[in-house]
């Protein structure tokens, strides 16, 4: 097998009868050693698509700290750490 002028190259029909390749399937290449491993990627997820399922599940999650009372809680969290550095300050 060669390759065009451009480095291209056809995967013979057996082999992609074999892999399921078609022109939507992706393919990843890997070099190994001193070749490329080809083969075919079977879902493909998208930056956006990603985002959006983030998105999607501080959506479905955002219930469990929506009523928290964050200013509270950075006073209890103020006091708790004033009270351990004086006590690191006292051991010394």
């Amino acid at each position: 097998m060669t390759t065009n002028d451009k480095g291209q190259i056809v995967i013979p029909k057996e082999m992609r009868k074999a892999l399921g390749i078609n022109p939507d399937i992706a393919l990843n290449l890997t070099l190994r050693g001193n070749g490329i491993y080809i083969y075919p990627i079977e879902e493909v997820i998208t930056k956006l698509e990603s985002e959006s399922s983030y998105l999607s599940l501080l959506e479905k999650t955002k219930g469990s700290w929506e009523q928290e009372d964050w200013q509270g809680t950075r006073k209890i969290r103020r006091k708790i750490e004033e009270a351990a550095s004086a006590k690191r300050k006292n051991l010394w």
